[in-house]
């Protein structure tokens, strides 16, 4: 029987993040909108938590699962300081796993204290691409490979020493890691987005990049791609449930003081019943998060789940942000209320798809 009790020390990480987002990421998420930038103080702050140095501490990486509820609590004060968070230790913990013993010893400076960002450069441009079929290609070239393709909606791009690529092998799907200053690596300035503007999320560049096969991920036994999209996806989907999450805490009390001619907001029946929705859809967002991470821990095939997963909560995060701007009527729609920045973010994350990890 599966249960989804979470252990005494999931309890306690849970209790600290919630904690650390209510109290360090809140406060800031605006200002870091509108400067779209990620405050540095901030954070460092974040990374003293440990959880990126965590993947590289164990020779399989960490746990899934407790990534996910970690994910959640940080996305619920701020998503794009948890979307920029995630990026990291997807990279990490694809190394951890699927690494040779070789390439897992660059873990060890994510395992230092000083902030060191990585990505996974998968997404790509135009609309519908299958995340599976790219057209970013690695050929062999002597004893290693040359890199040629364009990534965009990669996280903290230009904050990023590494990157590992996804690309089309003659064929076959691999990954490569790549040092950012690698001669033929460009990265170009974030554009302005919608939502997420803080996680700055740019374009990266490969132009005949020289590797040797030392950076080829997982070497001559090679990587499982599926693997980490699948990763991706169950990572983008818990960041998307804590989204889900601030807007349904902050749209119940908002509607229990608010009166509309003389009558509580949260008494109309519309209000009521869309607020029981947005509970219901946060409970199974998170069921299916859970169930798919929990597949990617014990090493089976999570991709239905993940896929499933995603799927939802793309769905359900955009539906529960539209009623909770519809139930604050204008207040929605300006900037003295955080609801406008959660539309737009959970908008963003329904379309980040393949760029973070747990």
């Amino acid at each position: 029987m599966i249960s989804f009790e979470l252990s005494e020390e999931q309890k306690i990480v849970q209790s600290t993040m919630s904690e650390f987002a209510k109290n360090v990421l809140r406060p800031e998420a605006r200002k870091s909108d509108d400067n779209a930038k990620l405050d540095d103080e901030v954070l460092a702050a974040l990374w003293s938590t440990g959880l990126v140095q965590s993947q590289a501490d164990e020779d399989e990486g960490g746990s899934s699962v407790t990534n996910a509820i970690v994910l959640e609590e940080l996305a619920a004060g701020d998503a794009a300081m948890a979307v920029s968070l995630a990026a990291s230790l997807g990279f990490a913990q694809a190394i951890a796993t699927q690494g040779s013993p070789a390439q897992r010893e660059l873990l060890a400076t994510f395992a230092a204290g000083e902030i060191n960002q990585g990505a996974i450069a998968l997404v790509e441009r135009g609309s519908g691409n299958d995340l599976l079929k790219p057209s970013t290609t690695a050929k062999r070239s002597g004893d290693g490979y040359t890199l040629n393709g364009v990534k965009t909606m990669v996280p903290m791009a230009a904050n990023c020493s590494h990157f590992l690529v996804i690309a089309d092998n003659e064929g076959a799907l691999d990954a490569f890691i790549v040092p950012a200053d690698t001669a033929g690596v460009r990265v170009e300035q974030s554009p302005a987005t919608l939502g997420l503007r803080a996680a700055q999320l740019g374009q990266v560049s490969f132009n005949d990049v020289k590797l040797s096969g030392a950076m080829r991920l997982g070497e001559g036994n090679g990587a499982d791609i599926q693997k980490i999209v699948d990763s991706a996806r169950v990572g983008l989907t818990a960041i998307m449930v804590g989204v889900s999450r601030a807007v349904m805490d902050y749209v119940i009390p908002y509607t229990k003081e608010r009166h509309v001619h003389g009558v509580k907001l949260a008494q109309k029946q519309t209000i009521a019943f869309n607020i029981a929705d947005m509970h219901m859809g946060i409970e199974c967002m998170r069921g299916m998060t859970w169930n798919a991470a929990w597949e990617l821990e014990a090493r089976r095939p999570a991709t239905r789940s993940a896929q499933l997963a995603y799927t939802y909560a793309s769905q359900q995060a955009m539906q529960i942000a539209d009623n909770g701007v519809q139930a604050m009527g204008g207040h929605g729609f300006v900037k003295a209320h955080p609801m406008e920045m959660w539309y737009r973010n959970a908008r963003a994350l329904s379309v980040l798809e393949g760029a973070i990890g747990v």
